[in-house]
């Protein structure tokens, strides 16, 4: 039987597209973060894509057309081009982009009427700082942990209108591992986490990858262990993709990362 890194690597593999990007779906044209997800899955396995000059050129052509130059095209652009070790310097022009998405809390992006496919007020901000980073510009850490903490609540979880999520708890983490901040008033969100860590809590695969990553980002295990390791290799269907619950659901690449993300950080993998 194949091993869990060639059974994902198929399946990964199998989704990569005629004009050099992934796409779940198998179809005309690939998606952008779909090729970011496939890309991250495979470093996290320690294994290259097949094909990465087509990759390469999938982004070239999309940036040269401008049709991915909203946060998520460029933060993929910007990653999996770091990732495949290709010049990223004709990215430096769109970096004026960034700037119209500054909020007037401090941070980027919309903090009213999200998009309902936005999973938190903190996403922007975190993809904008990523993307400064691999460019090796510099931003200014002070008011951008101000801004994070102007979501941070009682309970020491992040969330708009006083409510703590546990997807902008893991946006709020990753945005301190990127400005280098590690203050002790993290060790309530640490106790928020642990209050969250339970299976009433842990419905989807997602719920899995913002708790065991935020813990990590913060120093800490997983203690679910077993359980979550359980449920998330029941989410894996035959073709080696994950789907995002353990009983029912289609595998797709974002799920595949999710999943992969978390075995390793509990070392399955």
């Amino acid at each position: 039987m194949n091993s869990l890194r060639e059974q994902v690597k198929q399946y990964v593999e199998n989704c990569h597209l005629d004009d050099g990007g992934y796409f779940f779906a198998k179809m005309l044209p690939s998606s952008a973060m779909d090729t970011y997800y496939a890309v991250k899955t495979l470093s996290l396995l320690g294994l290259k894509p097949d094909r990465p000059e087509k990759i390469k050129r999938f982004f070239l052509r999309a940036v040269k057309k401008n049709s991915i130059l909203s946060i998520n095209g460029l933060f993929s652009a910007t990653e999996v081009l770091h990732e495949l070790n290709a010049d990223v310097e004709f990215l430096y022009q769109h970096l004026a982009r960034l700037n119209l998405l500054r909020n007037v809390m401090g941070g980027f992006g919309a903090i009213y009427n999200l998009d309902i496919a936005v999973v938190s007020e903190l996403e922007t901000t975190y993809r904008v700082l990523s993307i400064l980073t691999r460019l090796g510009r510099d931003f200014d850490r002070k008011q951008l942990i101000e801004f994070v903490f102007k979501y941070r609540n009682d309970d020491g979880g992040f969330g708009r209108n006083h409510i703590s999520t546990m997807a902008s708890t893991y946006y709020a983490t990753e945005i301190f591992k990127l400005t280098g901040y590690g203050g002790t008033e993290l060790d309530l969100t640490v106790s928020y986490l642990r209050s969250r860590e339970n299976v009433g809590n842990l419905n989807y695969i997602e719920d899995m990858y913002w708790l065991t990553n935020s813990l990590f980002n913060l120093g800490q295990k997983i203690r679910l262990t077993e359980w979550i390791i359980s449920f998330v290799k029941g989410c894996q269907r035959p073709n080696g993709g994950f789907a995002r619950k353990d009983v029912m659901g289609i595998p797709t690449l974002d799920d595949t990362y999710y999943a992969v993300s978390i075995l390793k950080n509990t070392q399955q993998i």
